[in-house]
């Protein structure tokens, strides 16, 4: 693919406000020769605008940024004022200098051979919290150039009650940095919430920082303004008019922790494994084995062994299992070929050994069409009872293709189905959004993949069978869609992390 640098196109921004009010975009410009912009948009919920960036004009390049003026008022050209990121009196373009606010910041210059340049910034203040997505090449797999940056996540919480500004109803506006140039309690308490964008000056000269990132390859970029509820979707496309799926998926108002389905995850032993587990605060874990052995347990988190396969039915397997284990997961994806491979008359004859463990019980774990009559798990499930087996709840995996809001009411959908079905309790110990409907995998960008994950769990707190929940996975070492690269956080490991 070829960037539009190389084939002489000028680059785009998007810029979408996924807040819950208008927004009035502001921008302004380096010192460096960069043209202004005016007929700037304004912006109602929900909507976008997308403004090309004159490259090819002044200096030949352009270096500048973008923001949200919020709660304004007045006669565009006289009285026109912001509460937020004030920058003059039009409605479509600045005139002096703006206020404390969130920046979405770029340098799109054709004499870097890197550019474009781009990066969130929190260094002067919050308000409403910023991502930044490249267009028109796919999300790198673990960071680098070309990822995204920001977090689609609250972020005025976090600030110090010192800092934070309230409108006259109360609500909180902006939380201004009161030192640019030193690490304070609030750029540490942004660099928790939101480790991929700065929260003060000397942030990108800080080692393993992942604040600033080029993409040579891309079209442009989309910017989105984010409410600070956290309720409002993250990119990966808008909401299919007349479609929210289910009345129980609708996500609640976000003002206080999603209370988690048993959160856990998915993982692999991989390095940093122990301490990714330990920062992202999964209630259990398991990793497709009878054994925890290379992963450190933190205090209060169990872990969950799992009866691969037919192989797995040892002496040895299934005495490890009962030592470490208060539950147990049979057969992992039986009906694939290429995993567990067994028929459902097989796994029956198995099946009594795997209760002799004590352990409760979960069945086998197919990779789809749990809720099919005469499927895989249905005949396996219409054995057991035949044959007076135990089984004290259904396992169940899910990989979403739809990377819109409506996923969620798909992925929920699809629950109450298999629930409907066998009336047992359910524990979903694989899911994330992965179209596999092309050979090659597709992944979403990792605010959309973040959004769904909270969205997906504020629905499951409202189903009383769904007993729990691990995502897949914990490391991006195991899949593009991990929690943890490298031992931080991304975009989904911090939505992970403040599921209670």
């Amino acid at each position: 693919m070829s960037s539009a640098s190389a084939d002489g196109a000028e680059h785009t921004v998007t810029l979408k406000n996924e807040t819950d009010g208008k927004i009035w975009v502001g921008a302004g410009v380096n010192a460096d020769g960069s043209a202004e912009l005016t007929g700037l948009p304004t912006l109602d919920p929900g909507k976008s605008a997308t403004v090309t960036i004159p490259e090819n004009s002044g200096a030949g390049h352009w270096r500048g940024k973008f923001f949200a003026r919020q709660g304004c008022e007045g006669e565009s050209g006289s009285t026109f004022h912001c509460a937020v990121a004030d920058c003059g009196p039009f409605a479509d373009r600045c005139s002096t200098g703006e206020q404390p606010a969130s920046l979405a910041e770029f340098n799109f210059d054709r004499a870097d051979g890197m550019a474009p340049w781009y990066n969130v910034s929190y260094v002067n203040a919050v308000s409403a919290p910023i991502t930044i997505v490249p267009d028109g090449v796919p999300p790198p797999e673990n960071g680098g150039e070309c990822a995204a940056v920001g977090c689609p996540t609250d972020l005025l919480s976090a600030c110090p009650p010192e800092n934070l500004t309230k409108d006259a109803a109360g609500k909180p506006i902006v939380c201004v940095n009161p030192n640019r140039d030193a690490k304070t309690a609030y750029s540490n308490a942004l660099t928790e919430k939101c480790p991929s964008a700065y929260s003060w000056s000397k942030h990108d000269a800080e080692a393993g920082n992942e604040v600033v990132r080029q993409c040579r390859e891309c079209t442009g970029m989309t910017v989105t303004f984010h409410g600070t509820g956290g309720g409002a979707p993250a990119p990966g496309g808008d909401q299919p008019a007349g479609d929210n799926g289910p009345q129980n998926a609708v996500p609640r108002p976000d003002k206080a922790p999603v209370d988690g389905a048993g959160k856990g995850v998915g993982l692999n032993p991989v390095d940093g494994a122990s301490e990714a587990l330990a920062a992202s605060g999964a209630k259990w874990y398991h990793n497709w084995a009878s054994s925890s052995a290379g992963v450190t347990t933190p205090e209060g988190v169990e872990f969950v062994p799992s009866i691969w396969g037919p192989n797995s039915v040892t002496e040895q397997e299934l005495g490890n299992a009962a030592r470490e284990g208060k539950h147990l997961l049979g057969f992992n994806e039986p009906d694939r070929a290429d995993q567990a491979n067994m028929s459902p008359e097989q796994a029956l004859d198995l099946w009594p050994q795997l209760e002799k463990t004590g352990l409760k019980l979960g069945a086998p774990a197919v990779s789809v069409d749990a809720d099919k009559p005469g499927g895989w798990l249905d005949r396996f499930m219409q054995g057991a009872q035949a044959r007076g087996l135990r089984v004290d709840f259904i396992p169940l995996h899910w990989y979403g293709g739809d990377f819109t809001p409506a996923a969620t009411g798909q992925f929920i959908d699809y629950l109450e189905r298999v629930h409907q079905r066998y009336n047992k309790p359910i524990w979903v110990t694989e899911y994330a959004l992965i179209d596999f409907s092309q050979g090659t995998p597709r992944y979403p960008n990792e605010f959309a993949q973040a959004d769904f994950l909270k969205r997906s769990q504020q629905a499951m707190s409202d189903l009383g069978y769904v007993e729990r929940s691990a995502w897949f996975a914990l490391n991006t070492e195991t899949s593009p869609t991990g929690l943890f690269y490298r031992g931080s956080p991304n975009a989904s490991g911090n939505a992970f992390r403040e599921v209670k």
